[in-house]
């Protein structure tokens, strides 16, 4: 199974989904305000967590990054995807 497939696998919950569409940029915004306000991008990263982690609890299992920690980095394709990703069409005959 690969990273993508296991990432979104453990995420199928509609609360759990919606939850991670908040944390993900939550968390990966502390890469920017770091340069601003350290203490404020130092409080983001425990919040996406927790928000992440009661997506999980609602959902019943572990987060992904738990079975492989690079499964952190495919957060933001999942999300982008998910967003973004092309919704499949009838080809006419």
């Amino acid at each position: 199974m690969g990273f993508y497939s296991h990432y979104d696998g453990a995420h199928n919950h509609p609360v759990n989904r919606a939850l991670h569409m908040i944390a993900i940029p939550v968390g990966f915004s502390s890469l920017i305000v770091v340069w601003f306000h350290w203490v404020i991008a130092l409080l983001l990263i425990p919040a996406a967590f927790a928000l992440a982690w009661l997506g999980h609890l609602i959902e019943g299992n572990k987060p992904a990054f738990l079975t492989n920690p690079a499964h952190v980095f495919v957060a933001p394709v999942w999300m982008a995807r998910k967003i973004f990703g092309a919704k499949k069409t009838e080809q006419p005959n």
